[in-house]
């Protein structure tokens, strides 16, 4: 691998407020994360989304209070969990904006909120198109990145396939014009990459949910980032860590 330009921490599909689900063991591995950034090159706390079990104001407030006092910066955005009962009001009034974008001399993000009310289907809508163009496609020389909740192709060892993000086609056909490398989400609970047209979509596990597939565990990934690859390491809540994959990354946006 190259140098380090990037160290991403990408949490998903935390679920507090699930039956099984403990705010304690959340609040640990975040104290774990915050430990571990003062070694890291540049890091980035991103969460896509299913912060909660079922979007109620409680779960959101339990959810922020964990995070309160952190100083590495954070990219949120929610998932169809937190949409539930309304929740995209509460996300909004504790978190912000539910389309984000962050941007350092390394990289460019762009965060979409792909969940909608009481909906598990996945929809990132062509509303965004001409602003995720505009975005990623000015960001020279930088590696570009596309982050959602929902899965924009199908993940092995799921189970039958469901909630794909309904404009997958469209969202990836943009994707590669402007040049993304990297496309991080959640929503199935089990870690996986795929490479597609020089971009590397990639599925991070459940953080803390009992709704495991198969021989998975609960994970959060550790990301970092070089100006040719990237590397995938999974983290388990105990903090026991095991590399996943490695890919290199597209020639055409290198600096």
């Amino acid at each position: 691998m190259g140098e380090t330009i990037k160290t991403i921490f990408h949490l998903s599909d935390i679920h507090i407020g699930e039956s099984g689900v403990s705010l304690g063991d959340f609040r640990e591995v975040i104290e774990a994360i915050e430990k571990r950034t003062p070694h890291m090159t540049s890091p980035l706390i991103l969460i896509t989304g299913d912060l909660t079990g079922e979007g109620l104001r409680e779960e959101y407030e339990a959810f922020a209070e964990v995070l309160e006092g952190i100083d590495t910066p954070m990219v949120i955005i929610p998932g169809n969990h937190d949409e539930r009962n309304y929740g995209a009001a509460h996300f909004e009034e504790i978190f912000g904006e539910r389309f984000k974008t962050y941007e350092d001399d390394s990289i460019a993000l762009y965060a979409a909120d792909s969940a909608e009310p009481d909906n598990d289907a996945g929809h990132v809508g062509r509303t965004k198109y001409n602003e995720i163009h505009d975005f990623l496609g000015a960001a020279k020389e930088k590696v570009r990145i596309f982050a959602l909740h929902h899965h924009l192709v199908p993940v092995p060892n799921t189970g039958r396939e469901h909630n794909v993000v309904e404009d997958a086609g469209a969202v990836l056909g943009l994707l590669d014009r402007v040049q993304c490398s990297i496309v991080l989400n959640g929503h199935r609970h089990v870690p996986w990459m795929w490479n597609l047209n020089d971009m590397v979509l990639y599925t991070t596990g459940t953080l803390l949910s009992r709704r495991i597939r198969g021989a998975t565990t609960q994970v959060y990934s550790l990301i970092e980032l070089s100006k040719s690859d990237v590397t995938f390491t999974l983290v388990e809540k105990s903090g026991s860590a095991s590399l996943f994959s490695r890919s290199d990354l597209r020639p055409d946006v290198l600096g």
